[in-house]
């Protein structure tokens, strides 16, 4: 099938809720794509944040093939070895205690929010959730609710009870907010969607302490932040907070849909049978991928992608001098450049795209920088280049 012929059956069958760019990607190898004519591009979105170990990893690879051949999925009404093998080896590699795997994010964060509820019930009653204005938790409706999107909002009204949310990186805003009414909060140490806007470490340690001084429920979306992305397992590392609920997904099995929400002891027994469930949440292949993605990881490849989100920290800088780049932020191998409002970024992403490299544009008119945690300092020198190339190119 030819790319007219793509783009046709598109328009006549899929539902219009994508923005897609002229580009139709047939295979990817190592931290390349190659679309249908056989263009590469090296990859520095890595299906938003999802593709950490890039393409066609050969241990990866053999471990979902070897899976495949033997069980794929049944129901949760039975054990599998997989899978009490990798909720073994991700409890203990985070910390929690407690698991429930799902299939996406907003899965994970619907079901944060769900524990945390039924927390309230069996503690006393009703409470509300709080969460940031500019927050990305998913599109259901629930996590749509927690979401700063007001757009969103109003398409979709009548949302859940319960929420409210504070200002962005105010903590004076989130003291008022915090009110006896409040029973958790959730959030993102690096808003993604809204443009890699991370919260500063005064924020974050004061807020967490207040919360704890007041025995409210300190939940942390690591689904884009999780698995390494910025040099720790898990972002909230960095700031010596301990949560009582985190959710993952995006990179957790390496491509395969799959997420997962943990838990500590006490949060995490809340349920009782029957009052959460998922048809194909942790079956055998995600399980598998998971869990080798993870054994990836604590070999060697958390350790190199500290040390390469340095890099490509440090090779970001160089950007400061042009005056239409108006910031310059994130950790580790997340990281937004936004340019002024003269220069739409979508421009500068589709000039990188004729160089042969892949980004994404994320809110605020900002460049979001997301690659394999395989990338190489190679490939983030090429970036650098083409991107320096543009930069003095362009008139501003």
């Amino acid at each position: 099938m030819n790319f007219s012929k793509i783009k046709e059956a598109e328009a006549a069958h899929y539902m219009p809720v994508f923005s897609r760019d002229s580009l139709a990607i047939e295979r990817g190898e190592g931290n390349c794509l190659y679309d249908i004519n056989g263009n590469k591009y090296v990859d520095f979105v890595a299906g938003i944040a999802t593709n950490i170990l890039g393409y066609n990893h050969p241990e990866y690879t053999e471990a979902v093939v070897a899976q495949v051949k033997k069980l794929m999925h049944v129901s949760n009404h039975y054990y599998t070895e997989v899978q009490s093998r990798y909720i073994t080896r991700l409890c203990e590699a985070s910390g929690f205690p407690r698991v429930f795997l799902c299939n996406s994010g907003a899965e994970a964060n619907e079901c944060a929010i769900k524990l945390a509820r039924r927390y309230f019930k069996n503690h006393g009653g009703d409470k509300v959730i709080l969460s940031a204005a500019g927050a990305f938790h998913g599109r259901t409706l629930a996590t749509l609710t927690v979401t700063g999107n007001a757009a969103q909002h109003d398409r979709y009204s009548p949302l859940p009870q319960g929420f409210d949310s504070f200002i962005y990186n105010d903590f004076d805003d989130f003291k008022r907010k915090l009110t006896d009414d409040v029973g958790a909060v959730i959030l993102e140490t690096i808003q993604g969607e809204c443009g890699v806007r991370p919260f500063s470490n005064d924020f974050l340690v004061n807020a967490y302490a207040l919360c704890k001084s007041k025995g409210v429920l300190f939940i942390v979306d690591e689904v884009q932040t999780g698995m390494g992305r910025t040099g720790t397992l898990f972002s909230f590392e960095h700031f010596g907070i301990q949560p009582d609920i985190i959710t993952m997904a995006k990179g957790i099995a390496g491509g395969i849909p799959m997420g997962a929400c943990l838990a500590t002891e006490e949060v995490g027994t809340a349920f009782s049978l029957g009052d959460h469930g998922s048809t194909f949440g942790g079956n055998a292949l995600a399980c598998a991928a998971a869990d080798k993605v993870l054994e990836i990881l604590q070999n060697g490849l958390l350790a190199r992608s500290q040390e390469v989100g340095e890099y490509l920290g440090n090779r970001l800088a160089h950007f400061s001098k042009y005056n239409f780049i108006s910031d310059i932020r994130g950790m580790g191998l997340m990281r937004g450049i936004q340019l002024s409002d003269k220069i739409p970024a979508a421009a500068f992403e589709g000039k990188l795209r004729e160089k042969g490299y892949l980004v994404n544009v994320a809110g605020n008119n900002t460049l979001r920088i997301i690659p394999p945690l395989t990338i190489t300092e190679q490939e983030i020198d090429g970036l650098v280049d083409a991107l320096d190339e543009i930069c003095a190119s362009t008139n501003a």
